[in-house]
């Protein structure tokens, strides 16, 4: 099972942290990539380097600054494959973020492949992540009353059947994500959904002791809902591909730019 960890910091803090950090970030690597788990990640820039992208009614609206106005803010991520979620909970417990922060720990979608990254961009090419967020209040209030229902009646409960077809069979035609991954090209390097994010959990150290919280990181009106890594010429460019998103009508795309 994949997952992305969400680091996210008060960038007040920063100037906190230990100055053993780097040593112990270096060794969580280390031995995160030895043990097959590490698939991908980096650090971000701050968030004075964010920009926001819409598309309402077709117009695009872009706006410097997060998509949400949160003490902490999205720093950094990696994306790590582990057998279960309590796997995935201990590898974020053993991350350097904890010091100043919190790391959300949130499940891909099925079916997601192991990324292919190159260890740098194309010559000219600047990476970006890419942020899918929306109002997703509705689609978790519906998925935590279907938990309910299972839960309190588990011999009743009648999941949907993926094999069933819903209606008669309709000639295959690409839907607006295809398209637009189709449209991106190669600047698209990779991406997946998120599960919901009242499935996610949150990882802080209290009082030198790790907890863990149900839901993410920030209670926010938006939330993120997958990302997309992109490799493109530059800011312009990018903002043109989340521009294109169909997510951009409706929710809002942020794009920061990597750490070499």
């Amino acid at each position: 099972m994949k997952y992305m960890l969400i680091h996210a910091v008060d960038e007040s803090r920063l100037d906190d942290l230990p100055p053993q950090v780097e040593t112990e970030l270096e060794a969580w690597a280390e031995e995160m990539v030895g043990r097959g788990i590490e698939l991908d990640g980096a650090r971000l820039h701050p968030t004075s380097e964010a920009t926001t992208v819409r598309a309402v009614g077709g117009e695009v609206q872009v706006t410097d600054g997060p998509f949400a106005e949160t003490k902490e803010q999205i720093a950094g991520y990696d994306v790590i494959d582990c057998p279960d979620l309590d796997t995935a909970i201990a590898v974020a417990s053993a991350h350097p973020t904890l010091h100043v922060g919190a790391i959300e720990v949130r499940a891909f979608d099925e079916g997601m492949s192991d990324p292919e990254v190159p260890r740098l961009p194309a010559d000219g090419r600047r990476r970006y992540l890419m942020l899918v967020c929306a109002d997703m209040r509705r689609a978790m209030a519906e998925d935590a009353a279907a938990g309910a229902v299972q839960a309190a009646s588990p011999d009743l409960w009648d999941p949907p059947d993926p094999e069933q077809p819903d209606g008669p069979d309709e000639p295959d035609e690409p839907d607006d994500i295809t398209r637009w991954i189709a449209d991106a090209g190669p600047r698209r390097v990779y991406g997946w959904p998120l599960q919901l994010p009242n499935r996610a959990v949150t990882v802080r150290r209290v009082d030198g002791s790790v907890v863990t919280t149900d839901g993410p990181f920030a209670e926010t009106k938006e939330q993120v809902g997958g990302f997309d890594l992109l490799e493109c010429r530059d800011l312009d460019d990018a903002i043109a591909v989340a521009a294109g998103h169909p997510v951009a009508d409706g929710g809002v795309l942020e794009l920061r730019p990597l750490w070499s």
